[in-house]
């Protein structure tokens, strides 16, 4: 059996049982109706209450009890069920006590009892489980082992609920480690458990159809078993045929129609002004990089000072000391180089050429020339022959 025929058995199965559950709801809603003020079913032709509470008692461990002469070597559990009956009409509310106890067994620290105590008819779900754990006594009331409560406020979902409880001693405050087994089970209304019962089914059911239906588009989506159909050869892929002669040109790209909607006369980088600045700003830097030999060069303060500073030479001397051949360890380096050759920062200083004007979109001016600064006059004084030239 594969597993797609277990899950169609599984959901006849569920289909099943979803009716007999059906069958016993509609039976019950003909015999029952459900209190909202108690929280509980009851009972069409009489009003009494079918709720019911079962607490089974298993048994317990690690329980410590006397071993006095007065104490008995018999123990039992004893059961109380309190319930807060609220009224319809007033605020008043009343309290119903029922106790139950189990059949005794030897004291043991694990005692075995095994047995359920019913509490029929109850009036309302709303209350407290006592469970008390008892040894007997000779004389006197007999002594609580341990005890521990349980509100009906957890048992409300209707199901079982298996547990080990810890006891909680009575007198001293010391704690310990004795435990019962108990499972208690709430039946305080079969119409809605019998309803949510109905719903789980249901959706157990609507799962194992979703995943029928999964299977079923898988296995129709799959290719089918058999021979490939042949392809053709003439046309393989079954597209459109590609013809050199009838495919119409291209148009210019988008990424460079900005560029060819403009004349090359407006391109700066194609324009050939922009040639001639490069090139002579190149001019420039190569002019400011050979070394200053000529007599139009505008020499700095320190020049014009080492100029002040050396002896003139006239003509016929500077001639005499040019014709005079160079002896002596820088003969051979000397040679052939004169006396304003030797001194290089010896020279006159010529006319400046006229500076440009800035760009700027103020027209020019002609304003008084400003009367020469401190510095300015000393620099003149000191550069001035007596003859009056600089």
């Amino acid at each position: 059996m594969s597993a797609v025929d277990d899950v169609e058995a599984r959901i006849r199965r569920l289909d099943e049982l979803r009716v007999e559950k059906s069958t016993q709801l509609r039976q019950l809603q003909q015999e029952l109706r459900y209190n909202s003020v108690a929280g509980v079913d009851e009972r069409l032709e009489s009003g009494q209450s079918v709720a019911q509470l079962d607490v089974s008692i298993e048994g317990g461990r690690n329980l410590l009890f006397k071993a006095g002469f007065l104490s008995s070597p018999q123990t039992y559990v004893r059961v109380t069920l309190v319930l807060v009956l609220a009224q319809f009409e007033s605020d008043e509310q009343h309290t119903l006590m029922e106790q139950k106890s189990t059949s005794k067994r030897p004291v043991a620290p694990s005692p075995r009892w095994g047995e359920t105590l019913s509490f029929q008819t109850l009036p309302a779900a709303v209350g407290t489980l006592r469970v008390d754990v008892m040894q007997e006594e000779r004389i006197g009331a007999d002594e609580v082992v341990g005890a521990f409560l349980l509100p009906l406020s957890r048992l409300q979902d209707q199901r079982p609920m298996d547990k080990w409880h810890v006891l909680q001693p009575t007198r001293d405050g010391a704690a310990t480690t004795s435990e019962v087994f108990v499972s208690c089970r709430l039946q305080r209304s079969p119409l809605s458990a019998l309803t949510v019962e109905l719903e789980l089914l249901q959706n157990q059911a609507n799962e194992l159809q979703v995943f029928l239906g999964r299977h079923q588009n898988l296995v129709t989506g799959l290719p089918q078993e058999g021979p490939a159909p042949a392809m053709s050869s003439a046309n393989v892929l079954q597209g459109k045929v590609v013809v050199p002669e009838e495919t119409p040109e291209r148009s210019v790209s988008t990424r460079f129609s900005a560029v060819a909607s403009f004349p090359p006369a407006m391109r700066k980088r194609e324009f050939g002004e922009n040639t001639d600045v490069t090139g002579r700003l190149l001019e420039t830097l190569r002019a400011k990089r050979q070394r200053v030999n000529s007599e139009q060069h505008v020499g700095s303060l320190s020049d014009r000072i080492a100029n002040w500073l050396l002896p003139t030479s006239t003509p016929t001397s500077s001639m005499k000391a040019d014709a005079r051949p160079c002896s002596g360890v820088f003969a051979g380096e000397n040679a052939g180089l004169t006396s304003s050759q030797f001194f290089p920062f010896k020279h006159r200083q010529s006319a400046s050429e006229p500076r440009r004007g800035r760009r700027t979109g103020r027209s020019l001016s002609a304003a008084e020339p400003k009367a020469p600064s401190t510095l300015q006059a000393i620099e003149k004084w000191l550069f001035t022959d007596k003859s009056g030239n600089s």
